[in-house]
């Protein structure tokens, strides 16, 4: 097996835009606003020891009717169904004290989302207006998208549903977040497997270095083509992952090992065990069989 180049870890966002007037003026600015802000905050967070690794552009901007609560929620599920890897929604808000500030924190809640509002005078003019330093400003939102992220991975309390088979009707089964049952789940859509396969020890491998966000599942996708088969976390970036065989443990080992995943992360993958995939031997050509028999009953030591 030989995996393909992967891209460097990054977390998609989207844009849900509410604005009074919204012209193609405003469109362009809108995007040109939105990689901006992504720069300024993976620069601000930095500073502060939180590591933001986000895309440049948002994977889909979805245009909503102001005070209009089916066209904004139409928006949420828009962007869930359709980009269901979108883990930041930045909401740009008409004005304060809107209806849209209010279901923005229901939506994101309701469908998974990290949300951050801003207002659209804001973006305008790129914070110039705001009486506190936009120092301040930007580290103050890192603050709370950390907090937000940490608290979507870690929160055990919540519940989820989820539907897998082929029939009209899946089956629906509720499972708690970040249990063994949601991962019995995950293999039976996944693998087509009532439970994931046993691990030998050859099997495992230790993965570090990776951004402290990262969850079980993330930490499966930074191992993407392998199929992981567990993954256990051991501390904020360390876990031990099971592989499908040793042959994936070397490879994975051999190209993922010492892979930059962002300007502060670097991948750490190793294995106590290491077993160098057998070297087939070619077929010899007939002329030369006897000799070729001969060096292989020496190499053997067989005797007469």
């Amino acid at each position: 097996m030989v995996a393909h180049n992967k891209p460097d870890f990054k977390s998609k966002w989207a844009m849900v835009v509410t604005v009074n007037d919204l012209n193609e003026s405003k469109r362009a600015d809108l995007k040109e606003f939105g990689g901006w802000f992504i720069d300024t905050l993976r620069l601000e967070g930095a500073f502060i020891g939180h590591y933001f690794n986000y895309e440049e552009s948002p994977v889909a901007i979805v245009e909503t009717v102001p005070n209009n609560l089916e066209s904004c929620t139409n928006a949420y599920q828009k962007i869930h169904k359709e980009h269901p890897q979108v883990v930041l929604i930045v909401h740009i808000l008409p004005q304060t004290q809107s209806h849209e500030y209010d279901w923005m924190k229901v939506l994101a809640s309701r469908y998974g989302f990290i949300r951050q509002g801003i207002l659209y005078e804001n973006c305008a003019n790129r914070f110039q207006n705001v009486d506190t330093d936009q120092n301040s400003i930007f580290r103050n939102m890192c603050q709370w998208i950390y907090r937000s992220g940490t608290a979507i991975v870690r929160n055990e309390g919540n519940s989820c549903g989820i539907l897998h088979g082929k029939e009209p009707k899946p089956t629906f089964e509720k499972v708690l977040f970040n249990s063994e049952d949601i991962k019995e789940a995950v293999f039976k859509v996944l693998h087509n497997e009532e439970d994931p396969r046993s691990a030998d020890l050859d099997n495992i491998v230790k993965v570090s270095g990776y951004p402290e966000m990262l969850n079980a599942f993330g930490v499966a996708q930074l191992l993407a083509p392998y199929r992981v088969n567990g993954v256990t976390l051991v501390g904020s970036q360390s876990a031990v992952v099971t592989l499908e065989n040793k042959f994936h443990v070397y490879q994975a080992v051999q190209e993922l090992d010492g892979k930059t995943i962002d300007r502060n992360h670097k991948l750490e993958v190793t294995s106590d065990v290491i077993s160098v995939p057998a070297v087939p031997i070619q077929s010899p050509k007939f002329k030369d069989s006897h000799s070729h028999i001969a060096n292989l009953m020496g190499k053997l030591k067989v005797s007469n």
